[in-house]
């Protein structure tokens, strides 16, 4: 897929699907990289088996003896076949925000709730419109195993909710399967698939159904000021020496919008 069709698509639906963007080689070095730190969580607080997903696997924490894993990590989500196309995409520089691993649960399997990202820390609807004017978030994420359980409103990035779509997004039921215009998006092995967080969409999370997919949060606009990450390895300078050149001017950018929270603790 050549970067005008992405555009287009980008455009159009606030949502790309990227086929066969991973090699089987690097499927499983970040599915071995991504397991190791699922197996470690979940030993730490075995309630996590039957969650849907854990984020911030870039905690140094998970690699006291594979610092060599966490800098593997650290240049996928720097990755300048991501970082360029969302470059190219938003006229500026991505700032990296988080990332996730969605599993599928142990023995328990639900509807997850349709919202937006936009909606958490914004309990009133004139905050959340605000702060979707404010700057954006996207989701980046891959496929390690076949994954079907995002589903999402094409273009409601663009504008805000229909009445049908608040009615289940806000209202008592926002795990309802009749969200008005939903796409369920199907991933094969390695496809990548990008789309805004702003957008209306959800997850379905299903016990018998494996799920290895590896979600990154990058945004553009500036710092998200009301939820900065927190700093995870990044306070940690001889650790990032070790990263290839453009990797490192990623990260140092990322630093520079959010060292300022951390010193306050506001994360």
């Amino acid at each position: 897929m050549d970067f005008e069709e992405i555009t287009k698509r980008w455009n159009e639906s606030g949502l790309v699907v990227i086929p066969g963007f991973l090699d089987p080689l690097e499927i499983a070095e970040l599915r071995r990289i991504c397991d190791h730190v699922l197996q470690q969580a979940i030993a730490a607080a075995p309630d996590r088996a039957n969650a849907s997903n854990i984020a911030y696997l870039t905690e140094r924490r998970y690699f006291h003896s594979q610092e060599a894993d966490l800098l593997r990590l650290l240049e996928f989500i720097a990755d300048q076949r991501i970082v360029s196309l969302l470059t190219r995409l938003s006229g500026e520089l991505p700032l990296f925000h988080n990332t996730q691993y969605f599993y599928n649960p142990a023995s328990m399997s639900w509807d997850g709730d349709w919202h937006r990202d936009t909606q958490f820390l914004a309990p009133e609807i004139a905050l959340e419109r605000e702060r979707m004017k404010q700057h954006t978030g996207v989701h980046f994420r891959v496929a390690l195993v076949a994954d079907s359980q995002l589903e999402y409103v094409p273009a409601s990035e663009r504008r805000w909710d229909l009445a049908g779509e608040l009615e289940i997004r806000k209202g008592t039921e926002p795990r309802r399967s009749d969200m008005p215009g939903s796409k369920k998006i199907a991933l094969g092995v390695g496809d990548a698939c990008l789309f805004h967080a702003w957008g209306i969409h959800r997850g379905t999370y299903r016990a018998d159904i494996p799920r290895r997919t590896f979600d990154i949060i990058y945004g553009w606009g500036g710092a998200c000021d009301y939820c900065p990450p927190p700093p995870m390895c990044f306070s940690n300078r001889d650790l990032l020496a070790r990263l290839t050149p453009s990797a490192r001017n990623f990260f140092d950018y990322f630093i520079t919008a959010y060292s300022g929270y951390w010193r306050q603790g506001h994360f």
